[in-house]
């Protein structure tokens, strides 16, 4: 059953089907949640020995320049984060992902020096300031994530309680995004074996896929068409909420409003007016 396993190592991005499901946005929250994953396994001498066949698993093809069947999920996460134009074709949304991709940078050398330390069995260096980097490299604005991260950098120092909450909290989270990535089982495990999944936490994480909106520049500018000058900013940050999983309040959904109003007369007008919605959608997407 192992070797059965190992033919497909990467089982979440296994083949092209299996990539053309995920946006840009998705790879880039995958990956840090990988990472997170990765960097809890090693916090415990029982699971070191999985962290580190993982990590070799991920670093046995250099440069991350090529897709791969048969390596890890998380090299090709890397490989499409920082992939070109045409490598950014396999996903879900190739324009809206070359956009994204322009306006994002992954410290490769850092993470992959992180990485092969696991690999050969070294203790990680500067690894807070690390993770620090990739959420602000990323754009990881997800405060879950973030205090995940904060928990593992002290994971020694925490009680029982903070640590079963931050393990639990990124179990939802591969649950949600991760599900049948090839890192999952051995969380699973290591949450079972040490207590450490509790019921305090509860699953706020959205299970869609996260589609590659850009709202800064020009884009963002030209919102004002639909929703106004004055609403421009909190119906940004109805966007950024709503991309999140989060609660939005009284005020963004006001600034949104015109935004929903318009759907919803299109909606009204009947299945004809829906149908060239469609079209003119399609249209903008190739565009």
């Amino acid at each position: 059953m192992d070797f059965l396993k190992d033919l497909h190592e990467a089982r979440m991005t296994r083949n092209a089907n299996n990539v053309k499901v995920l946006t840009y946005t998705d790879c880039v929250e995958r990956l840090y949640l990988s990472l997170l994953v990765l960097e809890l396994l090693r916090k415990y001498p029982t699971y070191d020995i999985a962290a580190q066949k993982y990590a070799k698993r991920t670093t046995a093809y250099p440069g991350y320049k090529y897709f791969s069947s048969t390596s890890t999920d998380l090299y090709n996460f890397i490989y499409f984060v920082t992939g070109n134009e045409d490598d950014l074709q396999k996903l879900k949304d190739p324009e809206a992902a070359w956009e994204i991709r322009q306006k994002t940078s992954l410290p490769t050398m850092a993470v992959n020096r992180y990485i092969s330390a696991i690999a050969n069995k070294q203790t990680p260096q500067n690894v807070d300031s690390l993770f620090m980097k990739l959420e602000r490299e990323l754009k990881i604005t997800n405060s879950r994530y973030k205090t995940i991260r904060r928990d593992l950098m002290s994971f020694t120092k925490i009680g029982t309680k903070q640590r079963q909450n931050a393990v639990s909290t990124l179990l939802l989270a591969a649950r949600a995004k991760l599900r049948s990535a090839d890192i999952i089982d051995e969380l699973e495990t290591l949450a079972a074996d040490k207590n450490l999944e509790t019921e305090r936490v509860v699953d706020n994480e959205p299970t869609v896929s996260v589609p590659d909106i850009s709202l800064s520049g020009s884009d963002l500018a030209l919102y004002r068409y639909i929703v106004g000058s004055k609403n421009l900013h909190m119906a940004k940050l109805f966007v950024e909420q709503a991309k999140q999983g989060k609660a939005t309040n009284g005020q963004m959904n006001k600034a949104y409003m015109p935004a929903v109003q318009m759907l919803d007369d299109i909606i009204t007008a009947g299945p004809a007016y829906i149908q060239q919605l469609r079209v003119l959608h399609k249209r903008a997407k190739r565009g």
